[in-house]
């Protein structure tokens, strides 16, 4: 896609962005928590949300800062154990807080490797955090977006206890995997 800057009237350039909305089929967040007996998987479907970016010569350019805004359905995360799934969502009180909120304020292409360190701020249990880290964006057919990422993260910092079930310890630092598909919705203007 090769979209130019179009001028506001009064002269100056002004970047269009490129609107991509969500596919929550084809989006998915994995939690991989450590534990005594091993790692323990967490997943869930169903992620909303829009992605906003200028594009030049099929990539991102960061010359205006992309916007994203994602909601992850924490209160759906499974990992097939009903005992350390049951744990979880009473550890993260899904029903008091459903949904986590990611919103993007900051990315910088690391080189010309489809890689881009991404900054914003996730919400979490009622707490808001700012985030920092590396994603992979690719674009595997016209219209069609790929983000993918993983991350680290100290359950502590967004108020939740490390869970203990019996003899059973998770330690609180958690893998976040991110997969998520996007496909073109509009050009808008910034």
């Amino acid at each position: 896609m090769n979209i130019e800057a179009r001028h506001n009237g009064s002269g100056c350039g002004v970047p269009e962005l490129t609107s991509f909305r969500v596919r929550s089929d084809q989006a998915a967040v994995m939690l991989v928590a450590r534990s005594s007996a091993g790692p323990i998987t967490f997943g869930t479907v169903g992620i909303e949300g829009t992605i906003e970016a200028e594009l030049a010569d099929g990539n991102i350019s960061t010359e205006s800062v992309p916007r994203a805004r994602l909601e992850v359905p924490v209160g759906q995360f499974t990992s097939g154990n009903q005992f350390y799934d049951g744990e979880l969502l009473r550890r993260i009180d899904a029903r008091r807080f459903p949904s986590a909120m990611v919103n993007l304020h900051r990315a910088v292409a690391v080189g010309n490797t489809g890689s881009y360190h991404v900054a914003g701020d996730l919400t979490f249990h009622g707490v808001t955090q700012p985030l920092e880290g590396t994603v992979q964006i690719s674009f595997p057919t016209p219209g069609t977006m790929l983000v993918e990422g993983r991350q680290v993260l100290d359950m502590r910092h967004f108020g939740i206890t490390p869970p203990g079930v019996a003899m059973l310890k998770i330690y609180p630092d958690v893998r976040v995997e991110l997969h998520l598909e996007a496909t073109l919705e509009a050009v808008v203007g910034a």
